[in-house]
């Protein structure tokens, strides 16, 4: 019964993995802001990630989509703060959340 209920139970993971969504979409700014931060973040390191994926090794493979992942962010990061100062300072701490939201997606996917 607990191995169903705290281990396998991938309802409860979905939803910790919604948990900065939860804290941060106080009002409708906010959302489309995070939703569209994560969509293009998503977009960018699977397309890079799928280019790379031949030429990268299989034994560093994890490690180089991990910073893929969180120099995309980084840069996403530094657009917002740039561009939308208002929407950074809402955000705040929840934009490199992105990063273990996409990696999470990433690890979801089989290795070659």
């Amino acid at each position: 019964m607990s191995r169903g209920l705290w281990k396998n139970n991938s309802a409860l993971v979905q939803l910790l993995g919604l948990c900065p969504l939860l804290a941060v979409t106080s009002t409708a700014t906010n959302a489309l802001g995070l939703g569209l931060a994560t969509t293009l973040v998503l977009t960018l390191t699977n397309l890079s990630i799928s280019t790379l994926r031949r030429w990268t090794p299989s034994e560093i493979r994890i490690p180089i989509y991990v910073m893929i992942i969180a120099s995309v962010v980084s840069i996403v990061q530094m657009l917002i703060n740039a561009y939308a100062f208002g929407l950074y300072q809402s955000l705040g701490i929840f934009i490199p959340l992105i990063v273990t939201t996409v990696s999470w997606w990433g690890v979801q996917k089989p290795l070659p």
